[in-house]
């Protein structure tokens, strides 16, 4: 009877529950859901006090298929609990089980499971246990299911108690804890988690527990629990997959990308003896790594276990596919990571001719991308199907097949390692490349740009030098024997093929940017640079001649011609052009008579006649900022120094190099130049018409790839002396002079008077010709050395310490926050301010060591003869310390912090470009933790 009236009463208050919560439903009551506030990425609330979180995404999908409102009431953690309490709300959001717990509230089944960390700092370096813990305290957020769990383990741990996440992490920050708490994600999708992931490498962390998260109710109210569990069971496995991949798989600032490879395909990808991965293209992607700051983890399998793994979700990205028209995956090609040559191989017998290959029968993959072209290229040759390279070589020496088409690198290495290398020949005329391509889900877009940003960053020596590590045969490696600085893929090949014939436009008379040779052929620098564009894409280029400049600008913006070297980026010029990066350093300088004062800025200009090629940008300038000047529009350079030389004009203005070139012929002795410091530092661009402006991406990516060695040739090849004045042939005219004036005793007197004069006029070039190169190596604002001089003084530096087998530090030094002030005060401020900071590093360093500005608010400390990078990291510090004094600029307070990159020779490189670029990866690190620190390679 007992039992009856109890099974009565149960099955009462379920349907009375069920009433009561469709009645709430039907009248429009929500559900009240209490929840943590910083709780991420579980619970917490957004930027715009919004809910947000894996766990509300659950609740959201429930209500949806429920049709039951909900209304979330985030609050810091504790209050969560004591809300659901003490009634204040219906039902807690989701929470771990805890023996206190378990009084107060009643448990609806999990709705998700996540693992929960302690994250160790790395400068504990030898904690490992539960126990080493024991005699530092752990932050944890107050009430969080850490604390028991730990305290399970290992009862003697202490704790420092935190009222939320932002707090824990704030001291964190502030080294106030070396160990805290924290479950999966923890760090995932904030500002300062970079900062912390710096300090707590994720391969550090120690495995607390499993940790579900249970919906709660107050003691007394489980009936509701049932319902809402009910209401769960409608969000299918495919629903709670994907929320769970939004939140826990690839974000932002995620801690690890999980690569799927294949493995069995060595020299690309295979397990190492070590049984760690190896391989070209693992190497290429730790390369990824380091440039992006993420750290990766490998899961091994074949290539199609791969393809499904990353379908799943259980991995990232796939390490390098061959998709192609016939081995699609559905998944979304994120990057070309590398191309592979595969090549005809046959055994003992050598083919010399295609036509000796008619009527024979080779082995090929039914799945090969090349298939359809190998068809094409031997219409006469049978073929014989087969899996893997393995079966091709059999086949081949059982004489079923007379040879196979494989990759090349990869059958190269099979022969090897099976000694058999000797008894197969290549035919190399027949020849293709497969694509390999980084895959990722194809809802994962924005990760995918984050990948191709990432390789994008790596160039092409680093990745010449790991193909020499790995591809035995010269005529196979991508990089270092074709040395192509872009790779481009089929369909970009096949797109730029499309675009036909590209004009491009040049002065005829522009020596030596551009001008036409006796030959009547397009020379100089910007032919050069052209050539290699054209190399690089396989642009079919049409060069254009023009007379002036302004007929070549006209052409460019009407579409009559496609691009155009040496143009500046003006806002009326955007309209109609893009332009590309710059590629050449393009400062202005002055003419003027030889008796006339030097001039070295524009404000000294007042009242002068100038004169200045049509067309160039600076004559909008100039008209607009110094209206009092005369303007002589001329049509070249050659006609600007006659009209100097003639009287017709005061002074001037033009490139640099394009002055030497015209002084250097002879014809103008009675002109001087002098640097034009308000454009010393303008550099060139191509200007591109808008209709192709396809072309602009890949234009960038060679330019951004042309690397120093090419830039020093084309210099060499076409400015023989940058800055010249014609002293020799003045000198020889002065010596003329003598002899013809002391041959003549009558006029003695007069002659030695002659003499002191031109000795005087002598003296004062020379002069001048120093100040010219004092602005040719310095910066025009600080007078600290620039690029130029610094690489010469970072090329003295690796000869001497290496003759002295000792070390030497590079600092790239770059300002945080100084945007800020040039914004709020103007440049003049920021100007004295630059001033300021680059005198201050120079006092805080010895005398031998250098101090240079790159441009910008970039600078670069060379520290010769360091014992350890620990002595570089002290200076760091002292400059850090140095810099964070506020500077007084026009009776205004100013302070900004730095980020540091330390590189060290020649542990992190021997050539000038590797420890520049080491240097400045370091320093975008310690920018990416936050600033006011420095980096190096030895921080993780």
């Amino acid at each position: 009877m007992k039992y009856n009236a109890y099974v009565l009463l149960t099955v009462f208050s379920v349907f009375f529950s069920t009433s009561v919560f469709s009645a709430a439903k039907d009248s429009g009551q929500p559900l009240v859901i209490s929840m943590s506030d910083d709780s991420y990425p579980f619970q917490y609330v957004d930027e715009n006090g919004v809910a947000d979180g894996l766990l509300v995404d659950f609740w959201r999908q429930w209500a949806r298929l429920n049709q039951q409102d909900v209304v979330f009431r985030p609050v810091n953690w504790q209050q969560s609990l004591d809300n659901v309490e003490q009634s204040l709300a219906d039902i807690h959001i989701g929470m771990a089980k805890t023996p206190a717990r378990l009084k107060l509230f009643d448990f609806a089944e999990p709705i998700s499971k996540v693992n929960g960390y302690l994250y160790i700092n790395k400068a504990l370096t030898s904690i490992n246990t539960l126990e080493k813990l024991i005699p530092y305290k752990i932050g944890v957020v107050k009430g969080a299911a850490h604390i028991d769990a730990l305290l399970e383990k290992q009862p003697k741990l202490t704790f420092a108690y935190y009222a939320n996440r932002q707090q824990l992490l704030d001291a964190v920050i502030n080294n106030d804890v070396f160990v805290f708490a924290g479950l999966e994600g923890y760090l995932r999708e904030s500002n300062i988690s970079q900062k912390v992931i710096m300090s707590f490498p994720v391969n550090r962390r120690i495995a607390i527990s499993e940790f579900a998260f249970y919906p709660a109710v107050k003691k007394g109210k489980a009936s509701l629990l049932r319902t809402v569990m009910q209401g769960f069971s409608l969000v299918t496995p495919v629903e709670r997959n994907n929320i769970e991949r939004d939140w826990l798989g690839i974000q932002r600032s995620q801690n690890e990308v999980v690569v799927a490879m294949q493995t069995g395909v060595e020299p690309y990808a295979d397990i190492g003896p070590n049984g760690l991965p190896h391989g070209l293209l693992v190497d290429i992607w730790k390369l990824w790594s380091d440039k992006t700051g993420l750290p990766i983890r490998f899961i091994a399998g074949d290539m199609q276990q791969g393809i499904v793994n990353v379908q799943r979700g259980i991995a990232d990205v796939q390490l390098g596919y061959p998709e192609s028209e016939s081995m699609k995956s559905g998944l979304n090609r994120a990057h070309l990571i590398y191309q592979v040559s595969s090549r005809l191989f046959s055994y003992k017998t050598s083919f010399k001719t295609v036509e000796e290959l008619k009527g024979k029968v080779f082995a090929v993959a039914p799945t090969s991308p090349y298939l359809t072209e190998l068809i094409e290229a031997l219409p006469d040759s049978d073929f014989y199907y087969v899996a893997n390279v393995q079966q091709m070589i059999e086949a081949a020496e059982s004489g079923r097949v007379d040879g196979f088409i494989a990759a090349a690198a990869w059958t190269q290495h099979y022969l090897l390692l099976k000694d058999r290398w000797e008894d197969f020949y290549q035919f190399k005329p027949i020849h293709f490349k497969t694509d390999l391509y980084v895959l990722n889900r194809n809802n994962d877009l924005d990760f995918s740009d984050r990948i191709s940003k990432g390789f994008t960053a790596i160039n092409s020596s680093e990745l010449a030098a790991i193909e020499r590590k790995w591809i035995l045969n010269p005529a196979d490696r991508i990089y270092s024997s074709t040395k192509k600085l872009v790779q481009l893929n089929s369909k970009q090949r096949a797109m730029i093929k499309s675009m036909g014939e590209i004009k491009v436009g040049f002065v005829n008379n522009w020596a030596p940017m551009e001008y036409k040779s006796d030959n009547g052929d397009y020379a100089g620098i910007n032919s050069e640079v052209f050539k290699i564009i054209s190399q690089e894409l396989g642009l079919k280029l049409n060069y254009v001649e023009f007379s002036n400049w302004q007929t070549l600008l006209d052409a460019l913006l009407r579409g009559d011609i496609d691009m155009s070297g040496s143009i500046v980026p003006t806002a009326q010029r955007q309209e109609k052009l893009v332009f590309s990066n710059s590629y050449w350093p393009a400062p202005w300088g002055l003419v003027s008579s030889l008796d006339s004062v030097s001039i070295f800025s524009l404000t000294e200009l007042k009242g002068l006649r100038l004169a200045v090629v049509e067309g160039y940008h600076i004559v909008t300038d100039l008209m607009q900022e110094y209206p009092t000047l005369e303007l002589v529009l001329v049509p070249n350079s050659h006609a600007g120094l006659n009209a100097v030389d003639e009287g017709l004009a005061d002074v001037f203005i033009d490139k640099v190099m394009n002055l030497s070139a015209g002084l250097k012929e002879g014809q103008f002795s009675e002109l001087k130049m002098s640097m034009l410091v308000d454009f010393s530092e303008q550099r060139s661009h191509i200007g591109i018409n808008k209709r192709q402006q396809l072309l602009l991406p890949f234009i960038n990516t060679v330019i951004d790839n042309i690397d120093r060695a090419q830039q020093q040739k084309i210099h060499q090849k076409w400015v023989s002396q940058t800055i010249e004045f014609g002293r020799e042939d003045f000198e020889n005219r002065l010596r003329l002079s003598i002899i013809v004036f002391s041959a003549l005793a009558v006029l003695v007197i007069v002659a030695l008077l002659a003499n002191r004069r031109l000795r005087r006029e002598v003296a004062l070039r020379i002069a001048a010709e120093n100040k010219m190169a004092l602005f040719a190596k310095h910066d025009s604002l600080t007078k600290l050395p620039n690029r130029s001089m610094i690489e010469e003084r970072l090329e003295q530096a690796i000869l001497t310490h290496s003759r002295e087998m000792s070390q030497f530090a590079v600092i790239f030094v770059d300002l945080d926050g100084f945007k800020a002030i040039n914004d709020e005060y103007g440049h003049h401020v920021g100007d004295d301010y630059l001033i300021a900071i680059s005198q201050a590093l120079n006092n805080a360093v010895r005398r031998a060591d250098t101090v240079g500005r790159l441009g910008g608010d970039e600078f670069i400390v060379i520290l010769h003869k360091v014992d350890s990078i620990s002595a570089a990291n002290d200076v760091a510090e002292l400059l850090l310390q140095r810099l964070s004094s506020p500077f007084v600029i026009d009776q205004l307070s100013l302070s900004v912090s730095a980020s540091m990159g330390i590189a060290l020779y020649p542990a992190d490189g021997d050539s000038v470009d590797t420890l520049l670029k080491t240097a400045d990866r370091h320093m975008y690190r310690a920018k990416n933790a936050g600033g006011k620190s420095s980096r190096n390679s030895q921080q993780q």
